[in-house]
């Protein structure tokens, strides 16, 4: 079972009645896909929240989306962009915590989810 949740309010709530302890925050970088300009993807930057091992609930804070920065290891998610998805876990693990659960960073996902990247 998923459950999704649109505010970071409404599933800190769900997780206390629950008495969940423990909470998965990671950012999640996205590439987005479709035809873009000279082939250069354009890459989506989100924070995840997630609880245990057996059910997944949900909410996305979207942090923001940008062309992405070529280099010499390939893609990768322009500075600014970067510094902004910095600021938004902060502020989320921040939340979280206020909130008394312990913080783990990752996400459980199932044996066939795949995401391009967790972190750059």
């Amino acid at each position: 079972m998923k459950l999704l949740f649109d505010s970071l309010d409404a599933i800190l709530t769900e997780l206390r009645e629950r008495k969940v302890n423990v909470v998965r925050i990671s950012p999640a970088i996205e590439r987005e896909t479709g035809a873009r300009p000279g082939g250069i993807p354009h890459l989506t930057s989100r924070v995840i929240t997630a609880l245990d091992d057996h059910q997944w609930a949900e909410w996305r804070h979207w942090v923001g989306r940008a062309i992405a920065e070529v280099g010499d290891r390939g893609f990768h998610l322009p500075a600014r962009l970067r510094e902004k998805q910095d600021r938004a876990l902060a502020e989320v693990s921040k939340r979280v915590d206020d909130a008394g659960l312990l913080i783990r960073e990752g996400i459980l996902t199932h044996d066939t989810g795949v995401m391009d990247s967790f972190r750059l």
